[in-house]
Formats: C-alpha cells, sequence, structure tokens
C-alpha cells in the first residue's frame, strides 16, 4: 500500500485560492470594461469573441439581429451551437449563437450563458450608435444608403470578395430624365419620385446586395458573388421594374432607365471600379439611354469584350 507522507502531498493554500479569485474577478472587469467602450457594433462583437476565449473556448459567434439591424458573423462556422437570447426589459436586442467543432459541456454552457449576459448593455450601445450612423448614412429623398455609406461600404465588400475569392459586380443605374419630374410637378413630387424608384429596385434586390444614391443622383448597386452575365441578367430586369414605378396623382408616368455594369479586377480599388461602371453608363446614355452597357474588369480602356457585345437593349 502506497504511504504519502504529508511533506508530499499537495494542498492548495486558502490564500491561493484568494488569489485565483480575485484574478478571475479582475480579469472578468476588464473584460465588462473592455466590452462597455465598444460603440461599433462589428468591433464590440469582435472584442467579445477574442477576449471571451480566457473563459469559454469557441471557434465562431453569429448575431441574429432581428429587426434591429443586419446579421453578423465572426470567426468560423461550426456544427455545435449555444444560443442565447438578449433582452433588455421587454426590448428585443437579438440573439447570440456561439460555435465550435465539439460540443460544450454543461459547465461551459453555464458559463458561457454568464459572458454573453454581460453584451446585453454594451450592445444596447451600440445598435442605438449604429442606428443614429445609419440615419446619418440614408438618403433622404429615396431612403436608400447614400454616397458617405458608399465611401464607408464600397472598401469592405471588396476586401470580403477577394478574401472568399467569390466575384463582386458593381451597377449604375439612372432614371432617364427623372428630374423633369420635378421641374414640371414640384419638388415634393420629385423626391416621391426618387423614393418610388428606390423601392422598386430594392424589391428586386437579394438581402446581400446593398444599393445607394450617389452624389451624381444615379443608383449605385453592389451585387456580391455575382459576375457580369448575372449583373447583365439583373439590370434588365431593373430596368424593365422602373417602367411604371411613379405614379402621381392617378397619372402613370413612364419611365425608361439606362444602366452601366462591370466586375471586380484584382488591381482595382474602389474608385476605378465605379469609374469603370461610370464609363459603362456614359457609353448607354450616349447610345440613346434606355440600354445597358457592360465593360469588363480585363477591358478597362472600354473594349468590347462582354457577353452578347457588351449591351442589351
Amino acid at each position: 500500500m502506497a504511504i504519502v507522507s504529508p511533506e508530499k502531498s499537495v494542498v492548495t493554500s486558502l490564500s491561493s485560492v484568494k488569489e485565483q479569485r480575485l484574478d478571475l474577478q479582475l480579469r472578468q472587469l476588464e473584460f465588462h470594461a473592455l466590452l462597455h467602450r465598444k460603440l461599433d457594433l462589428e468591433l464590440l462583437l469582435e472584442s467579445f469573441m477574442s477576449e471571451a476565449q480566457a473563459f469559454v473556448r469557441f471557434d465562431g459567434m453569429q448575431f441574429l439581429a432581428g429587426d434591429r439591424g443586419r446579421d453578423l458573423l465572426v470567426g468560423d462556422v461550426r456544427q455545435h451551437r449555444q444560443q442565447f437570447e438578449l433582452k433588455l426589459g421587454d426590448r428585443h436586442l437579438g440573439d447570440i449563437c456561439l460555435m465550435r467543432g465539439k460540443a460544450f459541456t454543461s459547465r461551459e454552457q453555464r458559463d458561457a450563458d454568464r459572458l454573453v449576459e454581460s453584451l446585453v448593455y454594451p450592445l444596447e450601445n451600440a445598435l442605438e450608435h449604429h442606428s443614429a450612423l445609419l440615419a446619418s448614412m440614408t438618403d433622404r429623398a429615396s431612403g436608400v444608403h447614400n454616397q458617405l455609406a458608399l465611401q464607408q461600404q464600397l472598401p469592405r465588400e471588396i476586401r470580403l470578395a477577394r478574401r472568399a475569392e467569390q466575384p463582386l459586380a458593381v451597377m449604375l443605374i439612372t432614371v432617364d430624365y427623372l428630374e423633369s419630374i420635378s421641374e414640371h410637378h414640384g419638388s415634393s413630387v420629385g423626391e416621391q419620385a426618387w423614393q418610388s424608384v428606390a423601392e422598386a429596385l430594392s424589391e428586386r434586390l437579394r438581402q446581400s446586395d446593398i444599393i445607394f444614391r450617389t452624389e451624381l443622383d444615379e443608383f449605385l448597386i453592389i451585387l456580391n458573388h455575382t459576375d457580369l452575365d448575372g449583373a447583365l441578367a439583373l439590370s434588365e430586369r431593373l430596368r424593365a421594374q422602373v417602367d411604371r414605378a411613379v405614379s402621381f396623382d392617378n397619372v402613370q408616368f413612364v419611365l425608361t432607365a439606362s444602366a452601366g455594369v462591370t466586375v471586380l479586377d484584382e488591381s482595382d480599388n474602389g474608385d476605378a471600379l465605379i469609374q469603370r461602371a461610370r464609363e459603362a453608363l456614359s457609353q448607354a446614355r450616349q447610345a440613346g439611354r434606355n440600354q445597358i452597357k457592360a465593360l469588363p474588369a480585363e477591358t478597362p480602356d472600354g473594349g468590347d469584350d462582354s457577353p452578347g457585345g457588351g449591351s442589351v437593349a
């Protein structure tokens, strides 16, 4: 029978236990303080995932926004998930889903629940900040994103497309002579026309597509996971959608639209991508309007190597 002498026995001292508890409490306080300093929604979630690894390991997390914004994914999608509802009083802030490759133990589920609870107040602040930011980046007349939003969003979409090695298309579309509605019927009717057209276009877009009104009174649409053929097909559907989008005082306006489309090249930045789409739109206008022109990435000088001869009329 083995005998363990008192000299070789391992006993954790009370002072050591207190130090461990104090260290854990300090880390938790630092964790909470860090979250409260993050007003940007994406940065808040990224910080949560990074710092939460000290308490519970997981590979990815998803914020399910409900009606408070758009869903966000940080990290990697995995098979095993734990989902938590976040509420502040009667208000539903959204759901957080933690993911990893192996199942969470009962203790890890409890620890994760406490961690996610610490997100409630920082998330509410971030959502309020996000709402205010959206308001500042929304075009008042049309209700879609404005030029400021485009300047911030396009570089991000380009980075994501390159990271995922997926095609990205850009479309510039204008309603031919839409400004004449304001000239003949007043600015109020003109603003209603812009909003009606924006709604008609948005109805035909996927959730992943993003529409903006530029400072040159064009609609610019970022088409994720879309090649040139797909962009041309969508632009034709949008052109048809615009036809009878605007009416006033029981009068239906018959409208036409012109569009230019292009796709992301490996050497493009946002300015180059928009410039090539604008060149394609200019070609459509010069050719008589009410048509679509495409400029592939391989022909930035305006050569006609696009599918179907580079135009849809």
